[in-house]
């Protein structure tokens, strides 16, 4: 049996469906209709992965016996109970596991990274990502930056103390500021231009990281790295994972729903003593698993 999936969304979405695909395998051979084919490209479990730009009655996609297609965001998603993870699997009729998170498959990728470090004289490095929000299909570097979701971003002048204090306390490590060319930069940083599943493979060996809810956390379970996580307009219990540090202004450790309000515009403004004295406690022993509270 042959079974297509039409995965859309951003790379986080794209991402998060990967967790989904091991125990998709067992039920059948997979093929993938998505905008993101570098989430499932290499990926040993997937027969073909397909770029949205090609017709949905593709003669490969016509062969299958099902095409599947969710939405998590227009379902019980929205009562903001459930990961992002465990809503494909209703969907998609699998048992959710928290266990179960992302994989992406981009160790082909690793001779380019090191070539573009070497290039840029980078030894140890350290991630950041304080904005995001533009889809990464059809980037044009040249338009002005907008932000659908403006509410997850960190504010610059706060994002620009962080910096600060990381190269107090890690004077031999470079900051890497994996932002799109339009968006906010930083000094003391090196803008990153690699492609996106270039960053998967950079984060890899980088020395943790600190983001927004965006790519580098969405990647950091598959490429086992943690980092310090700030959370703005989303819910860490939706779309995060418990082996990093989630920070929100309103709430420490555990996710308390009764303090959430999506367009607080205060939920990200973490103090960034805070974040630094976090990034300092990171624990590489916690397991890499969806976080539910």
């Amino acid at each position: 049996m042959l079974n297509t999936y039409v995965v859309e969304g951003g790379v986080g979405k794209c991402t998060a469906f990967t967790a989904l695909i091991p125990k998709l395998k067992k039920k059948s051979e997979i093929q993938i209709y998505t905008p993101y084919v570098g989430c499932f490209a290499n990926n040993p479990d997937v027969k073909l992965a397909l770029e949205q730009t090609l017709p949905l009655g593709d003669k490969r996609i016509m062969e299958s016996d099902n095409i599947f297609y969710s939405e998590p965001y227009k379902s019980n998603f929205q009562f903001g109970k459930q990961h992002i993870i465990e809503s494909y699997c209703e969907h998609h009729k699998v048992k959710f596991d928290v266990k179960m998170v992302p994989k992406l498959y981009t160790e082909h990728l690793q001779e380019q990274v090191k070539e573009w470090l070497t290039e840029k004289e980078i030894g140890k490095y350290i991630l950041i990502q304080f904005s995001g929000g533009q889809p990464q299909a059809n980037f044009n570097p040249n338009n002005q930056y907008t932000n659908i979701n403006p509410n997850r971003n960190y504010q610059p002048f706060l994002a620009q103390q962080v910096i600060n204090y990381l190269k107090e306390e890690y004077k031999d490590t470079t900051i890497i500021d994996c932002t799109l060319p339009n968006e906010p930069s930083y000094f003391n940083t090196i803008k990153c231009d690699l492609h996106w599943t270039q960053i998967h493979e950079l984060l890899k060996g980088s020395n943790r990281f600190v983001s927004i809810d965006s790519c580098l956390q969405h990647f950091s379970p598959s490429a086992k790295k943690q980092g310090v996580v700030i959370w703005g307009s989303t819910r860490w219990t939706q779309f995060g994972y418990s082996h990093n540090k989630n920070l929100q202004f309103h709430m420490k450790n555990e996710w308390e729903e009764d303090k959430f309000i999506d367009s607080d515009p205060r939920n990200n403004m973490v103090e960034p003593n805070l974040i630094i004295d976090n990034f300092k406690k990171l624990d590489k022993i916690n397991p890499v698993a969806c976080a539910t509270n």
